[in-house]
This record gives structure tokens, C-alpha cells and sequence, in this order.
């Protein structure tokens, strides 16, 4: 019996029709793998990785948008505004008063993906990190500086300086992972991986292995952090890794 519980999904709509919370829940055999059905709703974006572009992209009002026809037609009981970029932006009170804002217009909890990254190392007591950005550099400060106003250093950085969604999505994230991990062999720091233009999940296993760490990826948090707010431990290990057993901070 397919699960009844749905978690809805806040998607960029920027191009390319591959993401991989498209087939997510039909990929998978929910009751095996813990997963609810997942509902995404398409926010109309241009991918572009710059300031205002996202700015704009993460005003309450153009997601609210969305986000109402998640719980009103596909009965999500939570939502992740999953979008990295778009979640940090404007720094951390301007992400936190987001989701707060979300959560009021919409009924349900809902967090965004900078908010699940923070989540994360919270859970998993870790603060310092490495990150390997596919953002321009000046968006890349911005991701740095609200992961220092969260209590996490950033000690190792590589900006790819992808310019828009799409180009993030046609990394070799694997190869990507693989050299910066040789470039910072004595470091045993998370790897963040942002953006969640970057399809991640099946290679979550693979990335650690060539990383020799722990990798955190954006639709990995995502969906961890989603999961959380749905009151549901576990979730697929191979997804999840670390995530799958880490408590979810309750602020």
C-alpha cells in the first residue's frame, strides 16, 4: 500500500527535466524505504546565480504561490522549499523569517535547504566544514557567511562558479568531489555540496568514498530535514548516511 503521508517539495523550474524529485517517490518503493509520497511544486525561476535574480526567486510571496496547491490538493503535511541558493541569500534572518513566513501562509511546518544544512551539522555536532560550491564567487560569500552566522566555519572552499542552475545540474559532481578531496587530503571536514540543481542522491555512497568523509549534498538535507518535519526516523541509508539516525535540532 502506497504511504499516505506526502511531503511537498518547492522546486526551481529552470530547464532541465531530470531533477531528481521528479521520480523520486515513483523510483522508489515507499514502504521499503521509508519515504512518504512527494508532491513538487515548480517555482518559475531562470536559474540565474545572482543576487537579485534570488532574491527574487525566494520572496515568501512567489512561493507561498506554490506551496498553497501542495496542501490544499496533494495533502502535504510539511514543506521543504528546496533551493539552496534561494534559502540563504539573504542571509540568516532573512532564511529564517522565510520559512516562518511559509509556515504561516501555507498551515504546515516548512524549512528551506540552507536551513536543513544548518539542521544538519547542528545534529551531526559539527562546526567546520569544507565546501565545494558550484556558485560564483560572490554568491558563494554569501553561502559562507550564513553558515558563519550559524556557528560553522568554513576552514576549505572551492567556488566552480556554475552562472546558472543548469550548469551546476551538468557538473561532474563526482570527478568535482574527487579533486578537491585530493587537494585537501588531511582534512577530515564535512564536504557540503550545495545547490540542489545537482542530482545527488544515488551517488551520495560513491561521493564519500572518493571523498574519504563526510559528504552532506542539498537534496540529501532536503529530504532528510523533510522526513524530520513529518515526524519519521530512518529514511533510505543510502540517501541518508549519517542523516538517518541524527536527532533534528528543535531550533
Amino acid at each position: 500500500m502506497k504511504d499516505t503521508q506526502c511531503l511537498g517539495i518547492l522546486l526551481p523550474e529552470d530547464g532541465p527535466p531530470d531533477y531528481e524529485w521528479y521520480g523520486l517517490d515513483r523510483q522508489c518503493d515507499p514502504v521499503a524505504n521509508g519515504l512518504p509520497s512527494i508532491a513538487v511544486g515548480k517555482v518559475i525561476s531562470d536559474g540565474h546565480h545572482e543576487h537579485t535574480a534570488l532574491m527574487a526567486l525566494g520572496a515568501t510571496d512567489r512561493l507561498a504561490a506554490v506551496g498553497e496547491p501542495l496542501v490544499r490538493d496533494s495533502a502535504a503535511r510539511a514543506v521543504v522549499w528546496a533551493c539552496t541558493s534561494g534559502s540563504f541569500i539573504g542571509g540568516l534572518e532573512w532564511s529564517l523569517a522565510q520559512s516562518r513566513e511559509l509556515s504561516q501562509r501555507l498551515g504546515v511546518p516548512v524549512t528551506s535547504t540552507a536551513l536543513a544544512f544548518r539542521a544538519a551539522l547542528a545534529a551531526l555536532d559539527q562546526s567546520r566544514v569544507d565546501l565545494l560550491s558550484p556558485y560564483p564567487p560572490a554568491v558563494t560569500e554569501r553561502l559562507v557567511q550564513f553558515l558563519h552566522d550559524s556557528g560553522v566555519k568554513v576552514e576549505n572552499l572551492q567556488a566552480l562558479d556554475c552562472p546558472y542552475a543548469a550548469d551546476s545540474h551538468r557538473l561532474d559532481i563526482v570527478t568535482a568531489v574527487s579533486d578537491f578531496a585530493s587537494e585537501h587530503r588531511a582534512s577530515r571536514n564535512p564536504l557540503l555540496v550545495p545547490d540542489t540543481a545537482i542530482n545527488t542522491l544515488e551517488l551520495v555512497e560513491t561521493m564519500q568514498h572518493e571523498a574519504g568523509r563526510m559528504v552532506l549534498t542539498a537534496n540529501q538535507v532536503s529530504l532528510w530535514v523533510g522526513l524530520r518535519l513529518l515526524l519519521r526516523s530512518g529514511g533510505p541509508a543510502r540517501y541518508l548516511q549519517a542523516l538517518s539516525e541524527a536527532p533534528l535540532p528543535s531550533s
